[in-house]
């Protein structure tokens, strides 16, 4: 099974850390996923909770997976086959308005074309559509497609 692939290409956390945040997931997950961060973590100390998003959680209560693509089984050597394992602590990345990131289409839930609009929805991956959705948060807009990535700027 193909995972999603992120790319963080200007992302305002890679240069501040206060935009960064640890996330211990509970459940597997791809790299581009969206969380709602919640309460430091049992027994953590910079590790926090998380949940599944609802289409309208707030902007700022989510974050971004990005974990660095360690692979330990010799036989996976693609981006492609890492995902993050259900007790791990993973790195996320707060969104800040300006930031700029890419995904792979499977990481993405309807048909991404430059100019739709990425929101929240009731999942972990985040949904293109053509215009926002009435009660949806919008995270931003899709700028540009480079081969099998989908460009996204946070509005």
């Amino acid at each position: 099974m193909a995972h999603t692939v992120f790319r963080s290409d200007k992302m305002h956390g890679t240069e501040n850390a206060a935009d960064l945040v640890n996330v211990k997931i509970t459940e597997d997950l791809d790299n581009g996923s969206i969380v709602v961060v919640g309460a430091i973590a049992t027994g953590e100390r910079e590790a926090y909770t998380m949940s599944k998003p609802t289409a309208a959680s707030a902007l700022k209560s989510v974050a971004l997976l990005a974990a660095p693509e360690v692979m330990y089984d010799e036989r996976l050597k693609a981006l492609s086959d890492f995902y993050n394992q259900s007790g791990a602590i993973v790195r996320g990345y707060r969104l800040v308005s300006g930031d700029e990131f890419s995904l792979t289409a499977d990481g993405l839930d309807g048909t991404p074309a430059v100019g739709s609009v990425v929101e929240l929805q009731a999942a972990y991956k985040l949904k293109v559509v053509e215009s926002l959705t009435s009660g949806s948060t919008q995270v931003g807009t899709v700028i540009a497609n480079e081969g099998k990535y989908w460009v996204i700027r946070v509005d």
